[in-house]
């Protein structure tokens, strides 16, 4: 265990700028200057068998177009992956899909002819009194002949 001194100590021995100016090198400016001199070999790689040393011009726009695209190519390899990942999605969906919507299809005709039944038994108070209001004019017109021509009561 340490006691406060030896944890001071400790602490002064190190050196935060010398700790930051590593941790940079190894962690920023390393990798870019690997991922650099990788990105010229690959350059070099491409451009010696072309041919473009020697002046073929050619070969030389040939290989500017492989370089112009690459990039282009690496940039949307996500949206692939993305694309790729919705299609087997889509997939798996397809066999549950029509089961799913057979089950709604039942449970919205069981739901239509339910709000149908209820809107029948609501209105089916006022066809009654329709109906018996039709039948008492009928009756005063079959009573009284010069009310034939006269609107209900």
């Amino acid at each position: 265990m340490q006691t406060p001194a030896s944890f001071e100590q400790a602490k002064s021995n190190i050196n935060p700028q010398r700790k930051h100016r590593q941790q940079r090198f190894w962690q920023i400016i390393f990798p870019v200057i690997i991922v650099s001199v990788a990105f010229v070999a690959g350059l070099v790689y491409l451009l010696l068998p072309t041919g473009a040393v020697g002046g073929d011009v050619a070969g030389l726009a040939q290989t500017a177009t492989v370089i112009l695209v690459l990039p282009i190519l690496f940039m949307l390899l996500p949206l692939l992956v993305i694309t790729i990942l919705l299609i087997n999605l889509l997939s798996r969906l397809a066999g549950w899909l029509p089961k799913a919507g057979g089950n709604l299809f039942e449970f919205s005709e069981k739901m239509r002819r339910t709000v149908q039944k209820s809107t029948s038994a609501a209105v089916a108070p006022l066809f009654f009194i329709q109906q018996k209001n039709a039948e008492l004019q009928q009756l005063v017109r079959s009573i009284h002949p010069k009310s034939k021509g006269e609107r209900g009561l």
